[in-house]
C-alpha cells in the first residue's frame, strides 16, 4: 500500500486557445467595476514573510505589511491565474526556460539529460547523444505574435513578452495591460498562530546547503514529471542500470488538499530517512483554520461579461473545488475558500461618460450557482473558451469534498521507491512481449511503458508516475470527482 503523490497534472491540450483583444472585447457588454471578495482558511496558510534556519529547528514567519499579516495580492493572483490557465488553455507564464545537463563524478549527484521548456536541448555525451523534444509544446510559450493573439489569462491579467532575439530588428518587450487588478488581503493578528504548525525538512551535511523545504526539480532521466519516450541501458560504476527518459511534461502541476496534521505526523513516524540527511520540524506561524481575511477589491476595467462570469465562477468554483496558495502545499497547508461580498459594477461599452456603479451581487452569485453546465445559457460564450477536460482533471486534484479522509505523501527514498535502482537485466527479464529492446536505447509508446512498469512494480514503484498514482490508497474516490 502506498499514498499519492500529493501533487499531480493538468494534461495539455495540442495548442493555446488564443484571440485578439478585439475578439475578447466582442464577446459581450463590457463591465469596469469592482467585486468585493474575502478569503476563509480551510486549512492553516502560509505565506512567507522571512525564514530563520536553526540548527534543529527552523522558523518561517507570515508575510506582513506595516505589522499586519497579510496574504498579498500576488499570492492570490497566482493562484487564480494558474487556474485560470489551466482551465482555458492559456500560455504557460510561469516556468523555468531551461534545466542544464550538469556532468559530474556521480550520477546521483548530477543532471545529465538536461532539457528546455520550450525548445529542443542537444544532450550530447561520449556514450549517448540525443537531441531532447521541447517538454512543452513551444506554442505555449508567451510570445508576440504577428496575429496578436493572446490567451484568456494575459488579457484578464496581462503579461509581459519578452521577444525572441532578431538579428534584422530590435524589438522591446510587448505588455500586455491587465484588466483585472487584485488588493492585498489583510489579516487579524489574533487569527495568526504559532508554534502549533510545522513541515518536515531534511537539510544536507553540508551546513552551507540547508534545504529549508527545497522541493525536487523536474527531470528528464524519469517518468515522474515526463511522460515516457526511451529507456536507456546506462553504465553506473560498472553496473547496467535501465533508466527510464521521458520528453513530454504530464501537465500543469497542482496540489492536493489533505489534513495537515495527519500529514505532517506521517512524516514524523513512517518515512525512513537516510542516517546522513537528519529530520528537522520547519515551524509555521498560519492564518488558523476558519479564519478570514479583512475583504478586499479585484478591480475590474471593461472586462466582457462573459469572462466576468469566468471570473466569479473561477472564484467560487461550486462546492466540490477549493483552491490553494502559500507554503507547505504539499503538505496541506493552503486550502482556502473565497466568497462575493459584493459586486459594483457598470457597463462601459457606451463610451460617453461613465454611469454611476450598481449592486450587482445577486446576479454575480446567480452566475456562480448555475455550475459547471456547458449548455447553460450563462456558458454559452465559455464554451469554446474553456478546456472541458481539463475542468475535469482540476476537479479530481482540487476536489474538496472527502479531503479529511485522504493522505498524500512523496514516495520515500527507501528500497522499492526512489532509492531502489532498476537493474538492466530486470528489465531485459520482464519486458513483457511485443516490446523490441535496443541497444543501448529501448523507444516506448505509452502502452508497453505502462506495461513494463507494471512487471517492474514490485522492484520499484515511483516509476511511471500515473501508475503510481491510479495505484495509490484513495485512488477511487479521487477519480470519481466531478465538477
Amino acid at each position: 500500500m502506498h499514498y499519492p503523490n500529493p501533487f499531480d497534472f493538468v494534461p495539455f491540450t495540442d495548442h493555446p486557445f488564443l484571440k485578439t483583444r478585439e475578439e475578447y472585447n466582442a464577446l459581450g457588454e463590457r463591465l469596469s467595476g469592482y467585486l468585493e471578495v474575502r478569503l476563509k482558511a480551510l486549512t492553516p496558510v502560509h505565506v512567507v514573510g522571512y525564514q530563520v534556519p536553526g540548527d534543529v529547528e527552523g522558523q518561517s514567519y507570515m508575510y506582513r505589511q506595516d505589522e499586519q499579516g497579510c496574504i498579498p495580492a500576488a499570492s492570490i493572483r497566482g493562484c487564480l491565474r494558474a487556474f485560470i490557465e489551466a482551465l482555458t488553455s492559456s500560455w504557460v507564464s510561469q516556468t523555468t526556460a531551461e534545466y542544464k545537463k550538469v556532468p559530474g563524478p556521480r550520477a546521483s549527484d548530477k543532471r545529465h539529460v538536461g532539457f528546455r521548456t520550450f525548445a529542443e536541448y542537444p544532450n550530447t555525451g561520449r556514450r549517448m547523444s540525443r537531441e531532447s523534444p521541447p517538454a512543452v509544446h513551444p506554442d505555449f510559450k508567451p510570445r508576440i505574435r504577428q496575429d496578436r493573439k493572446i490567451d484568456v489569462a494575459s488579457y484578464l491579467f496581462g503579461i509581459v513578452v519578452e521577444p525572441e532575439k532578431d538579428t534584422e530588428t530590435e524589438q522591446g518587450p510587448s505588455a500586455h495591460k491587465a484588466k483585472v487588478w487584485i488588493e492585498d488581503a489583510f489579516i487579524d493578528n489574533n487569527d495568526v498562530i504559532k508554534g502549533e504548525h510545522w513541515v518536515p525538512d531534511i537539510r544536507d551535511t553540508d551546513p552551507t546547503k540547508n534545504s529549508f523545504m527545497g522541493g525536487a526539480k523536474p527531470s528528464a532521466s524519469n517518468w515522474w514529471y515526463f511522460q515516457p519516450a526511451e529507456i536507456w541501458r546506462r553504465d553506473v560504476q560498472g553496473r547496467l542500470m535501465a533508466e527510464f527518459i521521458g520528453d513530454k511534461f504530464w501537465g500543469r502541476k497542482f496540489y492536493y488538499h489533505q489534513d495537515p496534521k495527519g500529514c505532517v505526523e506521517y512524516y514524523e513516524k513512517e518515512w525512513e530517512y537516510d542516517r546522513q540527511r537528519p529530520f528537522y520540524r520547519v515551524h509555521l506561524e498560519c492564518l488558523q483554520k476558519e479564519a478570514e481575511t479583512q475583504s478586499f477589491r479585484i478591480y475590474l476595467d471593461k472586462v466582457p461579461l462573459p469572462l466576468v462570469v469566468l471570473l466569479v465562477k473561477v472564484l467560487m468554483p461550486g462546492p466540490n473545488i477549493r483552491h490553494k496558495l502559500g507554503y507547505g502545499k504539499a503538505y496541506g497547508y493552503g486550502s482556502v475558500e473565497f466568497s462575493l461580498a459584493s459586486a459594483r459594477l457598470r457597463s462601459d461599452d457606451s463610451g460617453r461618460i461613465p454611469i454611476p456603479l450598481q449592486d450587482l451581487s445577486s446576479e454575480m452569485q446567480a452566475y456562480s450557482a448555475v455550475g459547471w453546465n456547458r449548455k447553460q445559457t450563462v456558458n454559452r460564450h465559455l464554451e469554446t473558451l474553456i478546456d472541458w477536460q481539463a475542468l475535469r482533471h482540476l476537479a479530481r486534484v482540487l476536489g474538496w469534498q472527502g479531503y479529511e479522509n485522504l493522505k498524500f505523501t512523496y514516495p520515500p527514498f527507501s528500497s522499492g521507491f526512489f532509492k531502489q535502482p532498476v537493474y538492466f537485466w530486470d528489465f531485459e527479464n520482464r519486458t513483457p512481449h511485443g516490446v523490441v529492446i535496443g541497444s543501448p536505447v529501448t523507444k516506448v509508446n505509452a502502452t508497453e511503458a505502462r506495461a513494463i512498469t507494471e512487471q517492474l512494480f514490485d522492484i520499484k514503484k515511483p516509476i511511471h508516475f500515473r501508475q503510481y498514482q491510479e495505484t495509490a490508497e484513495g485512488w477511487p474516490i479521487i477519480k470519481e470527482r466531478k465538477p
